[in-house]
């Protein structure tokens, strides 16, 4: 199927694309958090990869992935016109993420990475608390070691 718009017509469809805010991922995701009462998180830290989500006290940040924007395996549909340039956008744009979780990692924080389609479900609230009482867990414990000087 051929594009109905030029090229400068779908490059400026696609630049009004927001990053923050999203109807469909971000505000959906604070809907969950609030229902589940989970608070003691930020939006927008100044952190690698810019996470939608940031848990300061356990170091733990959140990204909400849309599934066309980060090529998820179950529902990404490349685009027919351009078909190259979406593949090697997308798959960019993949390896940025990895990146990302690898800087983040190794400079301490927990990194959990959710699927726009998960958020139809609970199931991703249910991993974030297990997720924050692990790191609870780990942070009691470590705390409880002795001291060496």
């Amino acid at each position: 199927m051929v594009d109905p718009l030029t090229p400068a017509d779908r490059s400026a469809l696609m630049a009004k694309v927001k990053s923050t805010g999203n109807r469909s991922t971000e505000m959906k995701a604070i809907a969950a958090l609030d229902s589940a009462d989970i608070g003691g998180w930020e939006r927008h830290a100044h952190l690698p990869g810019k996470p939608d989500f940031y848990f300061p006290r356990d170091r733990l940040v959140v990204f909400i992935d849309g599934c066309f924007w980060h090529g998820c395996p179950q529902h990404v549909r490349y685009p027919q016109a351009h078909a190259d340039y979406w593949r090697e956008k997308i798959d960019r744009n993949r390896r940025r993420d990895n990146r990302v979780r690898r800087q983040l990692r190794a400079d301490g924080f927990h990194v959990m990475r959710v699927w726009e389609h998960d958020l139809r479900s609970d199931t991703w609230v249910k991993r974030l608390l297990a997720m924050l009482r692990r790191i609870e867990a780990q942070t009691i414990a470590s705390d409880d070691l002795p001291v060496c000087e």
